[in-house]
């Protein structure tokens, strides 16, 4: 049988601990908050073609993969955006997931989708890990897999 002594210090410690989770998913909301800030005005940057803020938030060593091919430099990343055709086509789908793994790193998972034609859709896949720095949050790596889909009658 338990004293009270020890009821009352299981007690403290189960409300303690409580406190302390809460207190980490608090945290980890306002991490949430802001990594979603900076990947959407990164996504709006690159639909206006604003491609200087679009380079900007990338780290210099960011690792990045179109397809599963390697992309070598942030200066291909940047040719890119300057040479994609604008305005892109209207979505007819699109789905945006932010975690917060930590005061320090959370990702992006953005699926959307466009009619290519009648006959064809376009689904794009794109990740991207954010770590916190002492100039702000950068991207440190962005996945882009892009796949046509024929539409079902």
């Amino acid at each position: 049988m338990m004293s009270g002594t020890q009821s009352t210090v299981i007690l403290l410690f189960a409300v303690l601990s409580l406190h302390l989770s809460h207190a980490q998913l608090n945290d980890l909301e306002i991490i949430r908050a802001e990594i979603k800030e900076i990947a959407l005005t990164e996504q709006e940057a690159f639909k206006n073609g604003d491609c200087n803020t679009v380079v900007s938030l990338m780290a210099d060593d960011i690792s990045f993969f179109a397809n599963g091919r390697a992309v070598p430099s942030k200066a291909i990343v940047e040719k890119f955006c300057n040479s994609i055709p604008r305005p892109f086509q209207e979505l007819t789908y699109e789905n945006l997931d932010i975690v917060a793994l930590n005061p320090n790193t959370g990702y992006v998972v953005r699926i959307l989708e466009f009619d290519k034609d009648e006959q064809t859709k376009i689904k794009e896949i794109v990740t991207k890990i954010w770590n916190k720095t002492e100039s702000g949050w950068k991207m440190v790596h962005l996945h882009s897999t892009v796949k046509e889909i024929p539409i079902s009658e």
